[in-house]
């Protein structure tokens, strides 16, 4: 799956989950694994809830026989199978995580609860947040989406795809849901179970906490499709290095870093020059190559892009001028 503006999606997601970079070898054999819930009477329950051994009257959620409640002195208390049962460790832990968040949601929706969640963006580096339920009607889970069928999916009234989830234990999350993420601009979260203690986890958080949120709400760039970030001016008064003589400094803001003038577009510019910044071209001794750079109009020299460091903290102060946005991969503007 290419994602917009990051043909590196593939890797980032796997990195993200601790995931290998190809597909994982099968083994053949059914893994063991202890896994702390079981359904009984219709709804999970943890093992500390019902009573030791065949007393606790709960059954596998996945291959539906029965199990017993192991709750000695050496081991972590855990429901187990008999032997021989024909269940994987890996499908048991992926179902009790998908019916723990659905539950979750299930519950704040009822109450109409706010789930915010927060991240940071492996598309734009931005942090966003997202309240996961506002304009949700319905979850599903399972529900057929013409070529994929995500784990959970969060509804509109108009059953339309809003938000989907898919939980990841040892393999890549679907690209099928991964391509109709992207082609619709959904937001995708991806929970990474695995093992017991994650599931623990899982149900003792009061919020919801993906690993992976593959989604940036910024607007794309037409001409490569990278995420537009917005630009903002400041100025300051200051002295030429050389001179002494009075200087007018520019710097612009973009995703919380400063740029000099060599990010400008011809309108910025424009807008510099009535402020009275001059500029003159610069020769880049690191880059080998001349750029943009600020000017002394009294002496004429040229000001590298050095200076934007020390003024990082006067930006914070000031409201700046906002002009628009850019994109960083291609430098493309949408000016004002």
């Amino acid at each position: 799956m290419e994602f917009p503006g990051n043909p590196n999606i593939a890797s980032k997601i796997s990195e993200a989950l601790e995931l290998p970079t190809s597909p994982p070898t099968k083994t053949g054999g059914k893994s063991q694994v202890r896994v702390p819930f079981a359904e009984k009477d219709g709804r999970l329950v943890h093992v500390s809830a019902v009573e030791r051994g065949l007393k606790c009257a709960a059954v596998c959620p996945v291959c539906r026989t029965a199990v017993v409640a192991r709750k000695g002195d050496k081991t972590r208390h855990h429901f187990a199978h008999y032997p021989g049962a024909n269940c994987s460790a890996e499908t048991a832990l992926h179902f009790i995580a998908k019916q723990l968040i659905y539950d979750k949601l299930i519950t704040a929706l009822s109450i109409r609860q706010v789930i915010c969640i927060y991240w940071k963006c492996i598309v734009c580096s931005g942090r966003h947040d997202l309240n996961l339920l506002d304009g949700i009607s319905s979850v599903v889970t399972e529900k057929s989406m013409g070529t994929c069928r995500p784990d959970i999916a969060l509804l509109d009234s108009d059953r339309n795809p809003r938000i989907l989830l898919e939980i990841v234990v040892s393999h890549r999350p679907d690209p099928q849901v991964l391509d109709f993420c992207s082609q619709g601009q959904i937001p995708l979260l991806i929970f990474r179970v695995r093992d017991a203690e994650s599931l623990e986890t899982l149900a003792a958080q009061t919020k919801l906490d993906p690993t992976v949120v593959l989604y940036c709400p910024r607007q794309r760039c037409t001409n490569c499709g990278g995420p537009l970030f917005p630009k903002r001016m400041f100025f300051f008064s200051s002295r030429c290095w050389r001179c002494n003589g009075p200087m007018k400094i520019a710097v612009m803001e973009i995703n919380d870093k400063l740029y000099g003038p060599d990010y400008f577009s011809e309108s910025d510019r424009r807008f510099a020059h009535e402020q009275g910044v001059v500029f003159r071209q610069h020769l880049n001794k690191t880059k080998q190559q001349m750029e943009l750079a600020l000017g002394c109009m009294n002496c004429g020299v040229a000001t590298g892009s050095r200076y934007l460091g020390f003024h990082k903290k006067r930006t914070q102060k000031l409201p700046g001028h906002l002009r628009g946005t850019v994109c960083l991969k291609c430098r493309a503007h949408v000016d004002l």
